[in-house]
């Protein structure tokens, strides 16, 4: 038998945040400490092999009671959830996994999900389950106990979020949630406050996605959707509470309803933007070529005395006297 270097998965305690890993292994323990490790950091899982390559894998969690958030990457292969381990187990949770890389295939009550990047999946520790990477992966988990979650919320677990724009945005905001909890040394209210954000994320996460009206939806979740649009493409001339409701599968109506909460309108909103990356543009040298209309029309101004007013309004100064004040004296001739 051929003995390789074996590094076990005990766990390293930084308060509250933990790491296990598990590298080369000896031929008859193709997974080294991988099942313990699993065992601690989630619950208790049998790992399987899909090919014959040496494995490894890590897992980083911390716990921001009452959910736990995990980055788990490692070599392709297959979990199961056996009934022998809910047998001895009284865990009730749910394990919302956000794919990062790699491609997944998820199976429970005889319903299948596939899962690539920016995809969540859905699956209940209390029922058998299988879960298959295919692919070497990586991906964060939320372990979040089920009484936190809708009822029936694991009915329709599929929730393909890279299929659309709104999708992509609430996946790029969970995951930097995700990014900022694990990263953090030890539980803080920052990470506590964070949690409560995922959960309200992930609730709605069906509503964000299209699958219900986003009246059902809470209004932050809808909102700060919206928001993460207007910063996105606030360079489209177009951009108006019209797009945000056709975007948000809602009227036009909800849209103002929405940001009134915000005592600034869309408009009001979507001009920011504009004027912040004029701003910005006004200042970098490689724009210094570029005419004041130029830069104004392509953020997404349509009207140059419109964007004069708001300029000044903002910056108390027109864009003529503010770019010639803050531009050096040796590319002034470059106006």
């Amino acid at each position: 038998m051929k003995l390789a270097t074996a590094e076990t998965g005990a766990a390293r305690a930084l308060g509250f945040s933990m790491e296990w890993s598990a590298k080369l292994f000896q031929n008859d323990q193709p997974f080294g400490s991988w099942a313990e490790d699993l065992a601690a950091a989630f619950v208790q899982l049998e790992p399987r092999k899909i090919a014959e390559q040496p494995f490894q894998g890590t897992i980083s969690r911390i716990d921001i009671a009452p959910i736990k958030v995990s980055r788990v990457e490692a070599t392709k292969h297959t979990v199961l959830r056996l009934r022998s381990h809910i047998a001895r187990s009284s865990d009730d949770v749910c394990f919302i996994n956000l794919q990062l890389e790699g491609l997944g295939c998820y199976a429970q009550r005889n319903h299948e999900q596939i899962c690539g990047p920016g995809d969540l999946a859905v699956v209940e520790t209390t029922e058998p389950f299988e879960i298959a990477n295919c692919r070497n992966f990586k991906l964060f988990c939320f372990a979040i106990p089920r009484y936190l979650l809708p009822k029936n919320f694991s009915d329709r677990p599929r929730l393909r979020l890279s299929a659309t724009e709104t999708g992509r945005a609430l996946s790029r905001t969970l995951a930097g949630y995700a990014e900022l909890c694990v990263r953090s040394q030890r539980a803080s209210e920052i990470s506590a406050f964070v949690g409560t954000h995922i959960v309200d994320l992930i609730s709605h996460a069906a509503a964000v996605v299209g699958e219900m009206p986003p009246e059902r939806a809470s209004v932050p979740v809808i909102l700060s959707m919206m928001l993460d649009y207007i910063d996105r493409h606030s360079d489209d001339p177009e951009l108006d509470a019209a797009t945000l409701a056709i975007k948000f599968h809602c009227s036009p109506r909800y849209v103002h309803k929405l940001f009134a909460t915000t005592d600034r309108s869309v408009g009001e909103h979507i001009n920011d933007r504009r004027i912040l990356a004029c701003t910005r543009n006004l200042l970098d040298r490689d724009f210094q070529k570029k005419t004041i209309a130029e830069i104004a029309f392509t953020a997404g101004f349509r009207d140059i005395s419109h964007f004069n007013r708001l300029f000044k309004r903002s910056n108390g100064t027109a864009p003529r006297e503010f770019r010639r004040a803050m531009t050096p004296l040796t590319v002034t001739g470059a106006r």
